[in-house]
């Protein structure tokens, strides 16, 4: 093990390697690796920021300026009338996403704003270097500096999209199915245990308006983080997996890699979003962390009763508070208005002008930005597992779960974020009449958090529901646990970064391990069901999946999609069913409790002759279905999409990508509002923390333009599992691991 009395430094790269850029204390020394990622060699931290801040200024302005215009309900403009940039431009709107930012701006503390502004200073210089992207000439946009407000426009939609905003549209579908009518059987389906309590006749004339069904975002995204304590590993240092489940297929990926050297001997290294000063995934010399998802219920939507542009509260009429909201659309001259109406709750969806009554959403937590911000500052600084348990219980905004280990082989996990205190009687999962409530003040539920773990030997987090008595209350919708249970079982063997990587690759199929027992004998004979019999979800035993494996994963999933189809549509018809898993794909969202009752686990809901009728049903439209899985792709650009082919370098050759939609490998293609969505981990970092730095692949390169720093590299490494050394070199440690 390494000596840890004292800081030590990587080994610098050969001078004829070394760049510099200038700072504002003088030059800064930087080497990019094989991907384009840079290893940054600055005085101090606050040097360091500003270096990282002029690299994501430099390659990625272009996604910045995008996902600030998705922030501020902007797309629109930029994209024209499409479905999906509507739907992105409802919700960034509806939720008012930056309407209070310049207040919580204020709140920041000034030497956390002294660190966003110096971040946002090396932003600019970076942009300033490298121009005016091609891409946003091509969109016709603008260059825009980088301030210390855009920071938190960009933390905000980030929480949001493809995470707060599962949630959301779940919850806004829930609404939906309520204001039509579904029955109560129905909700017992696809809420499970977060049903107990909804008493439809409370809800009749539930009114929903048909543009709040542009509410949210896809839900095909999780993610993996898992550790190992030093007193089971062969280094007797703690081991650190992290892996976000994102969007993936695109040049260039939604995140960025970097390593920054101090002249103290310290280090700061990781995974992040460009746009945030910090890092999401990483390490110092004393502490590494990453994160999932959560699922906390921190949306929840209320039913207001509303006459006069008023809302009753108890025996009490409030008034309403207007905003209006003008909508550019690219193409157009005139622009759109959409008038938005709130109280303290959240937003109302619907019109208050006409007496009736209509959901009311509420994202809890979203107005505590400013103390994420701070706190995002003080974890950089952690010195152990402790101290980052208590520093991410104050985080708000967004639901986490953060696993981490430190210096001393210590490992821990913690859930992070804000569920509010409910009426008794109420889980969240569905609307609540709220004229029932006095007060539209809520309160934070300290007491349903999950508590957190400490010095256990081994810890997985992959969206699913914590284990204790709170998890129930704290995720009323969760993901399904396939993944988290066959981590547990592969980890149990695990003891070096090698078995690490191979945990991830894996390519078990948890839900057709469970569902094919129950389904098979209720399937005809045939070839196609004794191939599923003969595949029953394993894993490749050579690491590498044949064509039989490949064919049967496709048509389980193709078979499953089509047997929630057959159960939903006598309930809220051909249109509705559709609607959920074809254009919003939003099986994932409800899938943990339609699960138990396709596995039998409910026959109060579905009982084997039912099923077997279903599968009748669904078994041949499986088998002519078009499959999705294993997901086949290329890497495309944002401006031609892949239309040129490989013609000019823009795209990649088709790929498949390992695992599937229930592996540790989670990868799935979903549709949403007409765009074709691929996800999978969009990168891998491990770490041994007997060791200096860490390992990482993260597919497309650095740059977003062709020709820059590792435009459109390290697919082949994403798809074999090989991880490259993060930063410089270190004596003694290997450059690159892989799976076994």
């Amino acid at each position: 093990m390494l000596d840890r009395s004292r800081p030590r430094r990587g080994r610098p790269a050969p001078l004829a390697a070394m760049r510099s850029l200038r700072g504002p204390r003088g030059s800064i020394r930087y080497t990019r690796d094989a991907l384009g990622y840079p290893t940054i060699y600055a005085r101090d931290f606050d040097e360091g920021a500003w270096a990282r801040g002029w690299f994501h200024g430099h390659d990625r302005a272009a996604q910045v300026r995008l996902v600030l215009a998705a922030a501020r309900g902007e797309l629109m403009a930029v994209l024209g009338d499409v479905p999906f940039a509507r739907a992105v431009d409802r919700a960034a709107r509806s939720l008012g996403l930056t309407k209070d930012v310049d207040e919580q701006l204020g709140r920041v503390a000034p030497h956390v704003r002294a660190w966003l502004d110096v971040y946002c200073d090396g932003f600019n210089a970076g942009l300033g270097e490298r121009g005016r992207p091609l891409l946003l000439r091509a969109l016709g946009l603008g260059a825009e500096p980088m301030h210390a407000r855009s920071v938190l426009e960009i933390y905000r939609i980030v929480c949001f999209f493809g995470l707060t905003s599962m949630q959301q549209l779940a919850e806004v579908f829930v609404a939906e199915l309520v204001s039509r009518e579904a029955p109560a059987e129905l909700f017992e389906l696809i809420l499970g245990d977060a049903a107990r309590g909804l008493d439809l006749s409370q809800l009749d004339g539930l009114t929903f308006p048909p543009e709040a069904s542009l509410m949210g975002a896809p839900g095909g995204m999780g993610s993996n983080a898992f550790a190992v304590a030093g007193s089971e590993s062969k280094s007797g240092g703690a081991l650190l997996m992290g892996e976000f489940h994102m969007e993936v297929g695109r040049f260039p990926p939604s995140l960025y890699a970097s390593h920054t050297e101090h002249d103290d001997g310290t280090y700061y290294q990781g995974i992040g979003v460009p746009g945030f000063a910090w890092l999401s995934c990483g390490r110092t010399q004393d502490v590494s962390w990453s994160y999932v998802f959560g699922h906390a219920d921190n949306v929840d939507v209320i039913a207001e009763r509303c006459e006069g542009t008023k809302y009753l509260a108890g025996e009490a009429w409030h008034p309403l508070r207007r905003r209006e909201e003008r909508v550019c659309v690219r193409g157009r001259r005139a622009p759109e208005h959409w008038a938005m109406w709130e109280n303290d709750y959240g937003t109302l969806l619907g019109d208050p002008t006409v007496p009736g009554v209509y959901p009311c959403v509420r994202w809890a937590g979203a107005a505590q930005l400013s103390e994420d911000v701070e706190t995002t500052y003080a974890c950089q600084r952690a010195k152990d597992v402790d101290e980052l348990v208590e520093l991410n219980r104050r985080f708000r905004v967004l639901s986490l779960q953060g696993v981490f280990a430190d210096k001393t082989g210590r490992i821990a996990e913690v859930h992070a974020g804000r569920v509010d205190k409910r009426p008794a009687g109420w889980t969240g999962a569905y609307p609540w009449p709220a004229w029932t409530m006095t007060t539209r003040t809520m309160e934070a539920d300290e007491a349903s958090r999950p508590p957190p773990t400490l010095d256990a030997k081994r810890i997985v987090a992959a969206n699913q529901r914590h284990a204790s008595a709170e998890g129930a209350s704290w995720a009323t919708l969760p993901e399904p646990d396939y993944r988290a249970r066959r981590l547990e079982e592969l980890l149990e063997h695990v003891h070096d970064l090698e078995g690490m990587v191979a945990c991830s690759y894996d390519d078990h199929d948890g839900c057709a391990a469970r569902m094919l027992p129950r389904w098979l004998p209720l399937l005809p004979r045939d070839a196609d069901a004794r191939a599923l019999g003969e595949w029953m979800g394993r894993s490749s035993a050579s690491g590498k999946r044949s064509a039989a494996d490949a064919r049967a994963l496709g048509l389980f999933h193709a078979l499953h999609h089509e047997l929630v189809r057959a159960v939903l549509t006598p309930w809220i018809g051909a249109k509705g069913t559709a609607r959920l898993l074809d254009d919003l794909g939003g099986l994932l969202l409800f899938q943990h409790h339609i699960d138990r009752a396709l596995a039998l686990e409910r026959p109060d809901i579905l009982d084997e002759g039912r099923l077997s009728d279903l599968l009748a049903e669904a078994w041949p439209l499986a088998r002519a279905a078009t499959r999705t899985s294993p997901v086949s792709t290329r890497f495309v650009d944002p401006v031609t999409e892949g239309r040129f082919g490989r013609a000019f370098g823009m795209c990649s050759a088709r790929i498949e990508l390992p695992g599937g939609p229930c592996s540790p490998f989670q990868s799935r293609e979903v549709v949403f509002e007409g765009r074709r969505l691929v996800f999978g981990p969009s990168f891998h970092y491990v770490a041994d923390m007997s060791e200096r730095g860490g390992y990482y692949h993260l597919p497309g390169g650095a740059a977003e333009y062709p020709g820059g720093a590792g435009y459109g590299r390290g697919i082949d490494a994403w798809t074999s599992g090989e991880l490259v050394r993060l930063g410089p070199d270190v004596d003694g440690a290997p450059s690159r691991v892989s799976k076994r």
